[in-house]
């Protein structure tokens, strides 16, 4: 019974992470919620990493079954992975841990994706770090932090995965810079360069294994609306959103009114 079963475990740094998440080799079962975090969550996530709290875990769903329907992170529903990547060998669906990775690729990337009952898209949260006191603000205080702050010294996270070494050269030779902002800025590049993110692989469950593990890490965290509760105990790998049924006349996307 269940011999097929299998846990393993590996590590990704940072920029690895982020890398599996923008070419979509880590996708997102349609029974998931959408992105729910609001921006003080991504900034506390952020504060914790450049201190080297610990995160948590990603756990991840190794298969070779081609769900009908899934999301990739950003909210963006994708049909039939398999026939529309044409990409062979297993997916790798997350179970546990999609707020956390899309609040980071996000922040790093920015971009923008589609949450539940809002037509337009709407995440825009590309980070920056004020190398002056050691915090993350996010663009729209650019202006208001540039009125204190030598711009050299507000950065954003997308350049420390471009050319790092020039912005420290940059940042190095600024009016103003002293060992405490250069220590901020060494905190930070150690973060990409040695942090690391802990992944969990699951091998050999199939879809209600699988539903009955999503259920049982759900217990804590942000509480599952009803909705999503219903439709992660009833995912059947549909060819369709299961909410497009349940969704309330105030939630769904105009396009379904």
């Amino acid at each position: 019974m269940n011999q097929d079963r299998d846990i393993g475990t590996k590590e990704a740094r940072l920029d690895e992470l982020i890398g599996m998440l923008s070419n979509n080799e880590l996708l997102i079962p349609s029974f998931q919620r959408e992105f729910v975090w609001e921006p003080q969550e991504i900034i506390r996530l952020w504060d914790s990493l450049y201190r080297f709290y610990p995160i948590g875990s990603l756990l991840c769903w190794e298969t070779h079954i081609s769900l009908h329907v899934h999301r990739k992170i950003g909210g963006y529903i994708l049909p039939d992975n398999g026939a529309a990547s044409g990409r062979k060998g297993p997916r790798h669906y997350i179970l546990d841990g999609q707020q956390r990775a899309t609040a980071i690729m996000i922040s790093v990337l920015g971009g923008e994706g589609r949450v539940r009952g809002r037509q337009e898209p709407c995440l825009a949260h590309a980070l920056y770090f004020d190398a002056v006191d050691g915090t993350f603000f996010f663009g729209y205080e650019l202006k208001r932090r540039r009125r204190k702050v030598d711009p050299a010294f507000l950065v954003p996270l997308r350049e420390i995965l471009t050319d790092d070494a020039k912005m420290q050269r940059a940042m190095s030779g600024a009016e103003g810079c002293d060992e405490a902002i250069l220590s901020h800025l060494n905190q930070l590049l150690r973060v990409f360069r040695e942090y690391r993110i802990p992944i969990i692989w699951i091998r050999g469950f199939d879809i209600p294994a699988v539903r009955d593990i999503f259920m049982r890490i759900n217990q804590e965290g942000q509480d599952l609306k009803p909705m999503d509760i219903m439709i992660a105990k009833t995912f059947q790998d549909y060819e369709y959103l299961v909410e497009d049924d349940l969704w309330t006349p105030a939630e769904a996307p105009p396009e379904t009114r």
